[in-house]
């Protein structure tokens, strides 16, 4: 899937099929600094669903999140 780009982010989901016929995803984020580009690979938790658009919404709503919190605390560091 391609890129989402939020407030100077960019949102990067990836969705893979599980054994039991539903759908995990999840999302990286990234951005450009004056050190180049920072990928936080595996920033938002597993989200499984039936359906694979479901489970990518649901990992980007996740993400869109993080972004927020990060903006208004510029001090969180992600992991």
């Amino acid at each position: 899937m391609d890129k989402l780009h939020y407030k100077g982010w960019d949102i990067i989901p990836t969705a893979l099929p599980t054994s039991d016929q539903k759908w995990t995803a999840s999302c990286d984020l990234a951005r450009v600094n004056a050190d180049g580009e920072q990928v936080f690979e595996g920033a938002t938790m597993q989200f499984v669903r039936d359906m694979k658009e479901d489970a990518i919404a649901a990992a980007c709503d996740e993400a869109v999140i993080q972004i927020d919190n990060i903006i208004a605390n510029p001090l969180v560091r992600m992991v």
